[in-house]
C-alpha cells in the first residue's frame, strides 16, 4: 500500500481513485495506515462480505483474512483488471499506473500488467522481525 500511496497523485491525474480494504476494524487498521503513511482511505470489511464476493477470503489464516489483490474497477463498476498477489510476485505499481493511464485516455490497453518477482523490502523485514519477537500465530480453525 505504501508504494501505491507514493503514486497517489499520479493515479488521480490518470482519473483513478485508490482505496484499500481490510477485514480488521478501524481501531486496528487506522494506526497501520498512519504508520505506513498511506494517504488514501482504508475501508473496513469486518463482516468479510466484500472480501467473500470478490473471492479473496483466505479462511485458513487468522480466522479469515483477505488474500492481497489489486483491482481496477471502472465507473460502471466493471472489473477491468484483477491480480491476486503473492509474497514473491506482484504487479508493479508502475505497470498498473501505465495501464490505468491508457484507460484514462480512452485507449484499450493491449496487454495487462503482469506479476513479477519482488525483492523482500522493509515491510518483509519488519514482519519477519515481529514474528521472531512475538512468535508466529497459527490459523484459527
Amino acid at each position: 500500500m505504501a508504494d501505491y500511496s507514493e503514486h497517489l497523485e499520479d493515479f488521480r491525474a490518470a482519473g483513478a481513485e485508490l482505496v484499500a480494504i481490510s477485514v480488521d476494524d478501524a481501531a486496528r487498521s487506522e494506526p497501520l495506515r498512519q504508520e505506513f503513511g498511506v494517504k488514501f482511505p482504508l475501508l473496513c470489511d469486518t463482516s468479510r462480505e466484500v472480501v467473500k464476493k470478490y473471492g479473496l477470503l483466505n479462511s485458513g489464516e487468522k480466522g479469515g483474512i483477505a488474500f492481497p489483490a489489486s483491482f481496477v474497477i471502472d465507473r460502471e463498476r466493471v472489473v477491468r483488471f484483477r491480480a491476486l498477489e503473492e509474497m514473491g510476485s506482484r504487479v508493479s505499481v508502475d505497470q498498473l499506473l501505465g495501464w490505468v493511464r491508457e484507460l484514462g485516455r480512452g485507449v484499450e490497453p493491449q496487454t495487462k500488467p503482469r506479476k513479477r518477482g519482488v525483492f523482500p523490502g522493509l515491510m518483509f523485514l519488519r514482519a519477519s522481525m515481529n514474528a521472531l519477537r512475538h512468535g508466529v500465530r497459527s490459523p484459527i480453525k
